[in-house]
């Protein structure tokens, strides 16, 4: 089975020895990092690149995404640092996202082929494997978790993100909503998991920062590395699940 794993540059050794590999895709090259886990080939995509210096607005998406299809990738989990603007949701806090609702405005996000039903835009197996993962680490993981993913690099405004708050929203995130939106037309399954790094402007007195979102990000970087290991050992195969279907239909009606 081939996995896909989105993350940064902190998990490069999470799978000993890695093989560089150049996926060629209609828009552009991209560079995975073969490992194994198990029984599973993973391959490990840094969304940001392998210096962690491409801006969540000008990471190339559709490419990022197609390469994992290409490999013969049938799940992917992403991990991703985050905002929160929930109390509840404190900074170092672990998250399953449920839900979102996507607010970019400046970025290519669809390959233009068909419409694909984004109704439960995460895949529900792929969830359930890491809830169980979860609670065999003992790790406390909010669960029907809302994001609300915008275009960044800048932050947003206090009554921005009040009004988010007022929305229902939870996190507030860069990358998630487009690779999502990507992985439904491409009929791949994906989960997200997120870490709180920082509260949101107007939810604390600090502003949020690089240096503190770094710092945060490697003070929990064991128990992320953790719940991605016991996932990937969870996972199983894709047999009737519902993410495929929109990418089936379309192909059939191409046909």
């Amino acid at each position: 089975m081939k996995v896909g794993l989105i993350g940064g540059t902190g998990f490069y050794d999470l799978f000993g020895s890695l093989e560089d590999i150049v996926v060629a895709t209609p828009y552009g090259d991209v560079t995975l990092f073969k490992g194994e886990h198990g029984d599973k080939e993973v391959y490990f995509l840094p969304r940001h690149g392998t210096t962690h210096g491409v801006l969540a607005p000008d990471v190339n998406y559709r490419a990022n995404m197609i390469a994992l299809k290409m490999v013969g990738v049938e799940r992917v989990l992403a991990v991703s640092a985050v905002g929160s603007v929930n109390p509840d949701i404190q900074v170092g806090a672990v998250s399953l996202l449920d839900q979102f609702v996507d607010m970019t405005k400046r970025r290519q996000q669809t390959y233009g082929e068909f419409s694909a039903d984004m109704t439960e835009p995460f895949c529900n197996e792929m969830k359930a494997s890491i809830q169980g993962a979860a609670r065999t680490l003992g790790l406390c993981m909010h669960e029907d978790v809302t994001l609300v993913g915008v275009d960044g690099p800048i932050y947003e405004t206090r009554h921005e993100l009040q009004l988010f708050r007022s929305w229902g929203m939870d996190v507030v995130g860069m990358t998630n909503t487009t690779e999502a939106a990507l992985a439904r037309e491409l009929g791949l399954c994906f989960s997200v998991i997120t870490l709180s790094t920082d509260m949101a402007t107007g939810f604390a007195e600090k502003p949020p920062n690089l240096e503190t979102h770094r710092k945060v990000a490697e003070e929990n970087k064991g128990k992320m590395k953790d719940l991605v290991l016991q996932t990937l050992s969870d996972l199983e195969r894709n047999q009737d699940c519902e993410c495929t279907v929109p990418y089936q239909n379309a192909r059939l009606a191409i046909k």
